[in-house]
């Protein structure tokens, strides 16, 4: 039998099968002998079709496979400078931090030194001062000096007074505290009843700042010394003087009382 009638007949009820099967004979011897020619041919054409397509699927797999794996080794070689990259901004982040800390330290260093370096210049840098009721400017040191002195002075300690005012005299001749420092020097000596003396840093204030505020007081406390050293005319002249050249000044007033005592 052949294989067609076969598979036609397989798995039909019996009857219906050899109806069937006959008619297969039938209609089998009635077609031409090349008809089974044509089908093989055919079948051998569509088999080459098949082999052609499975052929150009196979070189496209190929084709697709080598694609995917160029692929992934450019993924590879992405991802290598991908990390390579974070490795160089992690390492520039890193020498980042390190500067900024340096530097800070730097700066730090810095706003030290500047700090030191004003602390030194400070007792150098000049200060501005009232005297007299005028603006001046000295030295630090300079006003130290005269500020120690009368610090001596308002202590009662008048030997250490009349020191600090006469070296600070021979140090700073010209200084804006010259004639307050002559005045006092003298009244200091005038309380360790070194009267001569006192006259003689006295008559130096009169000579050398005979407009000074201190000039006034000045001539009252020479004429004080000159009481206390018996010389009574010389202080009538001087307290005469004194109120003829600055009669609006309070020490004029005094020394009128102290003539009256005198006569």
């Amino acid at each position: 039998m052949n294989p067609m009638h076969r598979i036609v007949a397989r798995g039909l009820p019996r009857p219906t099968r050899h109806a069937l099967l006959g008619v297969a004979l039938a209609l089998g011897s009635a077609l031409p002998a090349h008809a089974d020619l044509f089908a093989d041919n055919d079948a051998r054409r569509a088999i080459l079709e098949l082999r052609q397509q499975v052929a150009q699927l196979q070189q496209t797999q190929q084709q697709q496979t080598q694609q995917i794996q160029q692929v992934r080794s450019s993924l590879l070689d992405l991802n290598g400078q991908i990390e390579q990259v974070k490795g160089d901004v992690a390492q520039l982040r890193g020498q980042q931090d390190t500067t900024v800390r340096q530097l800070n330290q730097d700066l730090a260093k810095v706003e030290a030194g500047q700090k030191d370096l004003n602390q030194r210049l400070a007792p150098l840098e000049p200060v501005s001062v009232q005297i007299d009721g005028k603006p001046f400017t000295v030295q630090p040191a300079e006003k130290a000096a005269y500020d120690q002195a009368m610090a001596a002075f308002r202590g009662s300690q008048f030997d250490a007074a009349a020191s600090g005012f006469k070296a600070f005299l021979d140090q700073y001749p010209a200084s804006p505290y010259a004639a307050g420092a002559q005045y006092w020097e003298g009244n200091a000596l005038f309380g360790l009843q070194r009267y001569k003396d006192a006259v003689t840093v006295f008559q130096s204030l009169l000579d050398a700042h005979a407009d000074s505020t201190h000039a006034p007081q000045a001539m009252l406390g020479m004429a004080n010394c000159q009481v206390e050293l018996r010389q009574l005319h010389t202080a009538r002249l001087t307290l005469e003087h004194l109120i003829k050249r600055f009669p609006q000044s309070e020490a004029a007033q005094t020394a009128q009382q102290r003539l009256k005592k005198l006569k």
